[in-house]
């Protein structure tokens, strides 16, 4: 089967209430059980069809392989980015709980590799809220997946030395950039990103100016 191209990674969970317990103390039930689901749900268009996500990790850091990489799976609400993307989903309702370290190690372990196997980006790591809807045609139509899930943890851990998340190894001003941030003269926006396109205000102005005189004094 020919590898179509990989372009994005979108990050999901099941919002399900599955805590580990003695019936099901990887994961491996429940994950079956959604992705029969989905069989169920696409039958008739995709006889072949095996899951919404293309891994399924578990609380216990199982990695579960789902549909098939080399072909697309329904995981968000846009066509074009689910023939794109690949779809990881983290079992849980990350609404209601926190992640434990043993799914996150996974999660990044697997990204990585993904990243390294198909030169994703670190900007093209997105949650599902991320990715615009084809029916709403915005933006978080969505709280996929969830408003505990570890992000920007998981983003750092990911970072491999990128100064921001929106910014990469590509970026014309990328050596510029990583020795202003050395010097703690550029920050971001709080949330790990640059956002290099955008006007900043006459205070961050002062800001930056007030940085640049204290390391020069420095």
């Amino acid at each position: 089967m020919k590898m179509r191209e990989i372009k994005y990674i979108v990050l999901h969970h099941s919002a399900t209430d599955y805590q580990a317990n003695k019936d099901d103390i990887d994961g491996k039930l429940i994950g079956r059980t959604i992705c029969d689901r989905a069989q169920d749900k696409w039958k008739k268009e995709y006889p072949a069809y095996k899951c919404d996500y293309h891994f399924i990790i578990g609380h216990t850091g199982e990695v579960f392989k789902a549909q098939p990489i080399e072909q697309p799976a329904w995981h968000c609400t846009n066509y074009q980015a689910n023939l794109v993307s690949v779809g990881i989903c983290f079992l849980g309702n990350f609404e209601n709980i926190e992640m434990p370290i043993e799914q996150f190690t996974a999660g990044v372990k697997l990204i990585k590799t993904l990243m390294q196997q198909y030169n994703v980006p670190l900007k093209n790591i997105l949650r599902h809220r991320d990715v615009v809807s084809d029916i709403t045609h915005t933006a978080n139509s969505t709280d996929c997946p969830g408003k505990n899930f570890p992000y920007v943890h998981l983003l750092d851990a990911l970072r491999d030395g990128e100064p921001f998340f929106d910014i990469g190894e590509d970026y014309p001003y990328i050596k510029e950039v990583k020795t202003l941030k050395q010097l703690g003269i550029i920050k971001g926006d709080g949330y790990g990103n640059l956002r290099p396109k955008e006007y900043i205000t006459r205070e961050e102005a002062i800001l930056i100016a007030y940085r640049i005189v204290k390391s020069l004094q420095n």
